[in-house]
């Protein structure tokens, strides 16, 4: 995989085009979506200091520094924010 240097700002310029472009384009690319996914990643990765908190945000941007692939942090995502989105999807926690 070919990792380009961005500067923090350049890369969350980028990604917003790319949002723009999947949401708006009707057509996916499997490679754009990847790419999309990737900078994502990084930009998260990149943001803050190791240790900078104990709260979600910084357990995920945790997760993805720990991580060597797209794949392996969005498991690790997932595995994190799984048991809070079980918790919001139980009917015991919607308003009646």
């Amino acid at each position: 995989m070919f990792i380009v240097g961005l500067p923090l700002e350049a890369a969350e310029t980028l990604h917003g085009a790319l949002e723009d472009l999947l949401e708006n384009g009707g057509r996916a690319n499997d490679e754009l979506e990847r790419a999309y996914r990737v900078l994502a990643w990084r930009i998260l990765a990149a943001k803050g200091d190791a240790g900078s908190g104990s709260g979600l945000t910084a357990q995920i941007a945790e997760a993805a520094r720990d991580a060597e692939t797209i794949e392996e942090y969005e498991a690790a995502r997932d595995s994190i924010l799984g048991p809070i989105l079980d918790g919001l999807e139980n009917a015991e926690n919607r308003d009646p």
